[in-house]
């Protein structure tokens, strides 16, 4: 048996330590062992003595812009380990908590409980139980038989309700159910008429409402799926991959910027720059992009449809609800993937694998082209075909599906495409 000694160990656990906050760029995403880190530091704190405590939100308390410029260009190593903290949004007896974690001192560095309007965000948690409630609600199964509907057909999703102008004094959700019988697009066939009011905190049906009855649509022709077979030839648009990926860093031609992923989000891009080779050096050309925000109102004033205006990505998330990628369909044969991490309700870190690809995209177009025809005796033609680098994510939010692009051209142009 080996025997390890006792002041080696304790450096190997410091070094280890020291390992969780070298980071290739100060705006890198929390890791894996980030986030179990923040966990244990609330937990042990007063906090994690308040019943029912929820992780509602977590992400990197960013340093300041200044900060990371300066970092940008300096050329030391492990240069940032002063810049890791985090931003954390808990609920627990009943409040909700704002916290700010030094890690590397391990410390709540702030903590106030939030007093203005709203909630955060709802867990993934408990979207799923409040799903599962109006199956064992005697009032919601009896209407479902009055209708001549399989209670086993039935699929229940909880919405966020919108504001209009009342005064909210708690976290609800309302339940639309579907009807699956014969067909996997959940959200062609509703059970309209049905309303189902739930609060969150306690995690039960407040209100029921079944003001009216009309058919279910007909499951015929509401299959989405695909028949055809991928051609990897087809889908495969370039040979070579064209770029490099150091961490969160990615070159690619002349450009080069960072790709960070959260909850809210998805994806990020910071610090990107282009080479001016005019000025022998790199030029800033955005220092942080991102979605802010979809709103998405669907303006029928029906009680059954009137609250949803929802909010997709400060509601649901992006990160949240990104989909992990398909190779040949959502992403070329040349690309490379990113995975994502997210603290799930209980703080814990949750990996979502592939959902960020990045590839080389050759479309057939021309990035430049001319010919001169004024050379006696020969005409000279010449040109260049266009190349592009995407970094792609979709999000998968309710009956949506929102394919985002990040394409960088090689003359300094950034397109966005959703």
């Amino acid at each position: 048996m080996a025997f390890i000694p006792l002041f080696f160990l304790a450096f190997l656990l410091q070094f280890c330590s020291s390992l969780s906050l070298f980071h290739h760029h100060p705006l890198d995403p929390l890791t894996p062992t980030e986030l179990n880190q923040i966990k244990l530091i609330v937990d042990k704190s007063s906090i994690g003595s308040l019943p029912n405590l929820t992780y509602h939100f977590v992400d990197l308390e960013e340093p300041e812009k200044i900060d990371v410029l300066s970092w940008l260009s300096s050329k030391k190593t492990n240069k940032n380990a002063q810049f890791r903290r985090a931003k954390v949004v808990v609920r627990a007896g009943g409040e909700t908590r704002e916290l700010v974690v030094d890690l590397a001192s391990g410390s709540i560095e702030s903590n106030r409980v939030y007093t203005g309007h709203g909630y955060p965000p709802f867990t993934f948690n408990e979207f799923v139980k409040a799903s599962r409630l109006p199956f064992q609600y005697p009032k919601f199964m009896k209407s479902i038989v009055n209708r001549g509907l399989n209670m086993s057909e039935v699929s229940c999703v909880p919405l966020t309700v919108g504001w209009y102008g009342e005064k909210v004094t708690k976290r609800t959700l309302r339940i639309t159910c579907y009807y699956r019988g014969g067909s996997v697009n959940v959200y062609a066939r509703p059970i309209e008429g049905i309303s189902l009011f739930i609060d969150v905190d306690s995690m039960r049906i407040t209100n029921y409402i079944d003001r009216f009855r009309v058919p279910v649509p007909k499951a015929e022709g509401t299959d989405f799926r695909s028949n055809k077979k991928i051609d990897p030839v087809t889908c495969n648009n370039a040979t070579e991959k064209g770029f490099e990926i150091e961490g969160n860093n990615v070159k690619w031609g002349n450009w080069k910027f960072h790709v960070g992923f959260n909850a809210r989000a998805g994806t990020v891009i910071s610090t990107a720059s282009i080479f001016d080779a005019r000025m022998k050096k790199y030029r800033q050309v955005l220092y942080r992009g991102h979605v802010s925000e979809t709103f998405v109102p669907y303006m029928d004033p029906e009680s059954e449809w009137y609250f949803r205006t929802f909010m997709d990505i400060g509601e649901f998330g992006f990160g949240r609800s990104a989909s992990t990628l398909q190779p040949l369909i959502d992403c070329p044969a040349n690309a490379e993937y990113m995975d994502g991490y997210v603290a799930g309700a209980d703080g814990q870190a949750m990996k979502m694998e592939k959902v960020i690809c990045i590839f080389q995209r050759d479309a057939g177009d021309i990035a430049w082209r001319h010919a001169e025809i004024n050379n006696p005796g020969t005409v000279i033609r010449s040109g260049q075909p266009e190349k592009t680098l995407v970094v792609r994510m979709i999000a998968t939010v309710g009956n949506y599906d929102y394919v985002l692009d990040w394409e960088f051209k090689q003359f300094g142009t950034i397109k966005i495409g959703v």
